[in-house]
């Protein structure tokens, strides 16, 4: 978060929010994880316990390390990384950048599940997903 905050502030040159842009960084929680489900193999299910300030989704279906890099990434890159450059490029879009860098550090989860199937994964794993774990095993040729 102070990465992507203080690339805002260095590029606006100011202190300026769109609160627009903070509102719809808590509410697109849900399309995020909607975004997460469409890319995810089998049967999708969302878990959340708002309570304790969760919101997941889970599949019974095995993935690549790709499609689970993918299945990661995506709801970062459309909510955070795409609106942020975008403010990068134009810093007048400031609804962009409020909604950009606080969606980017939304996903610290996702980026802790790439790295560890980027470093643990051998070639040709493939994961599944258990409750809130991940797995990964390789397929025996029979």
């Amino acid at each position: 978060m102070v990465v992507t905050f203080a690339l805002y502030f260095l590029r606006l040159r100011s202190i300026e929010f769109s609160m627009l842009g903070i509102i719809c960084s808590l509410l697109f929680a849900v399309p995020h994880e909607f975004i997460h489900g469409i890319f995810m193999a089998g049967n999708v299910f969302m878990y959340q316990n708002l309570k304790q300030g969760m919101l997941f989704v889970l599949c019974d279906g095995d993935m690549t390390k790709g499609r689970f890099v993918l299945v990661s990434l995506a709801p970062n890159i459309v909510f955070g990384f795409i609106p942020f450059i975008l403010f990068m490029i134009n810093p007048s879009w400031i609804f962009l950048g409020t909604l950009g860098a606080l969606s980017i550090p939304m996903g610290a989860g996702d980026y802790i599940n790439v790295h560890s199937a980027l470093t643990q994964m051998p070639k040709g794993a493939l994961t599944y997903l258990s409750g809130i774990h991940s797995y990964w095993y390789i397929k025996e040729e029979v």
